[in-house]
């Protein structure tokens, strides 16, 4: 019999949309922890602590940004439990505590120049907003400026704060006045003397049932997304603000799992990625590349950033902490897990990732998740090879690649076969290795072996012979 070639040229990202014979051979219906940057296969990256010191306290960390100076350095500030902790001067600080405390809170922030003076401005929903110099925390706004309402919502758009997630007034959007002859970002009420500069709010929509639950600004409108519609906002004084509903099929999302790209506006819903185009919001078209990862996905804990041109969300799937990464340039999925996450954010334009110990975590560097061994793997589809009357007989696999070692999971027919091999040092070295057994479909899963790391490039190739059944 002679021998016949099935190869993968180079490896891409997670496809569960179709049939496991459909997809492309580059493709994984199931890959964990690894990385196929450039078209090799590799073990991912893990985390290096960010911060030597944990957040302090044992309360429930239920908020991260951080205060970005002048001279772009990045202060860490993170609610746990009741108070607000910033990381500086080497240390971490108690800097305020939450004067009406509820169990239910719904955190934003911006940075916002109030006269001379950069602020991070964060909300709450509870509570008056408050705004935070780098070294001191003072209430925002005023009863007499209109600005003392309890919001959860903050976008800055066209010079102005906007905000929403008025508990009293579930419809109601705010905006401040245009900054300038004296006013500031903390005035959100009439000005007289000039209606095109001055606050205010309106009401968007009417139904009470169909409260604002996030806004997010693009270059040239404000979407106000809604718990069943999501609405626009154009125009740059409130004599010409025009609110519009969106027509789409709006999947419903949240405040934590919306940012931009661009002028293109991504959010996660329980389907999966939808997109914001300009004018309608959709569902990404490669969405459903992860429809099994998606399909048992609770997103009350998801949080969503995107940093350079990769996106980033978590999920918890059945209890499991999952972090997603979608490459918006090269438009694939990987899925990394085994750690546990309570927020992730960007610093400095790297991810940061906060964890049940409390630590501030810098992600993708390092070969493990701070001392506990990475288990990455990488399942080929399981094929026929569009023959399904042939038996096919697996003789040996070859690939090129370095590291540690790998271990490849044959599944044919009924068996499973485990095979561990030590990769060589050098790229340029052809490796064959030896694998047996036969069946009519097959898959291999590439996998690491305590913790180990590996690279493999070139693709893969698997020498088989077949034949068709004789009884």
């Amino acid at each position: 019999m002679a021998l016949k070639t099935y190869k993968i040229q180079s490896f891409f990202g997670i496809d569960q949309s179709s049939d496991e014979n459909n997809i492309s051979p580059s493709c994984s219906p199931d890959a964990v922890n690894m990385s196929t940057d450039g078209g090799r296969l590799s073990v991912a990256k893990g985390y290096e602590k960010y911060i030597a010191d944990p957040v302090p306290g044992s309360d429930r960390i239920r908020y991260m940004t951080c205060f970005r100076s002048a001279n772009d350095d990045c202060l860490p500030v993170v609610a746990a439990g009741d108070n607000y902790y910033c990381y500086s001067g080497g240390q971490w600080n108690l800097i305020h505590t939450i004067v009406n405390p509820a169990n239910t809170l719904y955190f934003e922030s911006e940075m916002l120049k109030i006269g001379d003076t950069d602020y991070l401005v964060i909300s709450d929903g509870r509570n008056q907003l408050i705004k935070f110099d780098g070294e001191t925390v003072t209430s925002f706004g005023s009863a007499e400026s209109c600005s003392d309402v309890p919001v959860s919502y903050l976008a800055m758009y066209r010079n102005r704060l906007f905000s929403a997630g008025d508990r009293r007034n579930p419809n109601r959007l705010y905006y401040s006045v245009l900054p300038g002859g004296g006013r500031t970002l903390e005035d959100w009420g009439p000005v007289a003397a000039s209606p095109s500069v001055e606050g205010g709010h309106v009401e968007v929509g009417s139904v009470g049932g169909d409260p604002i639950i996030a806004l997010h600004a693009t270059s040239n409108q404000l979407l106000i997304f809604k718990k069943h519609s999501v609405y626009r906002l154009i125009g740059d004084r409130p004599s010409n603000f025009t609110i519009e509903k969106i027509d789409t099929n709006y999947q419903s999302t949240q405040h934590k799992v919306i940012a931009s790209y661009g002028d293109t506006v991504f959010f996660l819903t329980a389907d999966g990625l939808y997109y914001y185009n300009g004018v309608n919001a959709r569902p990404n078209p490669d969405h459903s590349m992860i429809r099994n990862i998606m399909k048992d996905a609770k997103l009350s804990s998801s949080h969503l950033v995107i940093i350079k041109d990769k996106l980033y969300f978590s999920l918890k799937c059945s209890g499991v902490d999952k972090l997603v990464v979608y490459d918006l340039t090269e438009h694939k999925y990987m899925l990394h897990d085994g750690f546990p996450i309570t927020w992730i954010m960007d610093i400095a334009g790297e991810l940061m990732i906060v964890n049940t110990n409390r630590y501030i975590y810098r992600f993708g560097v390092g070969t493990s998740y701070d001392g506990v061994p990475i288990e990455a793997h990488w399942s080929t589809p399981l094929t026929d090879l569009g023959s399904k009357a042939e038996i096919k007989a697996l003789r040996s696999l070859m690939l090129r690649g370095s590291g540690g070692t790998v271990k490849v999971t044959a599944s044919i027919g009924k068996r499973t076969l485990n095979y561990f091999y030590r990769l060589p040092k050098s790229r340029s070295e052809v490796v064959e290795l030896p694998l047996s057994d036969e069946g009519r479909c097959f898959s291999l899963t590439l996998s690491n072996s305590g913790g180990s790391s590996f690279e493999l490039e070139g693709g893969i190739e698997i020498l088989f012979s077949s034949r068709m059944r004789t009884v």
